[in-house]
């Protein structure tokens, strides 16, 4: 069964990431460029909307209220770690 959460009970966000395609293809010389960046971008956009076009209204609210809230535990986690840098 299809999961979002490793044996522990935590989103398995890491291993999501690795497994990726994409992501594996941009980190494969270490280096992030501009236009890896952009193709990336792009990508996610033409996937987001495939995902509005799939589905219903009440899945979609949902989508967008875990994106916005994942977004935000992605941002207030980075800036966290900015704070330490200082």
């Amino acid at each position: 069964m299809l999961s979002l959460f490793d044996e522990n009970g935590l989103l398995d966000i890491d291993s999501m990431v690795a497994d990726m395609p994409s992501f594996r293809n941009i980190m494969e010389d270490g280096i992030v460029t501009d236009e890896e960046i952009a193709t990336q971008s792009k990508a996610v956009v033409d996937l987001l909307h495939k995902v509005e076009e799939s589905c219903t209204q009440g899945q979609l609210a949902l989508f967008k209220e875990a994106l916005a809230e994942l977004s935000v535990l992605f941002l207030t986690y980075h800036y966290k770690q900015l704070q330490e840098v200082k």
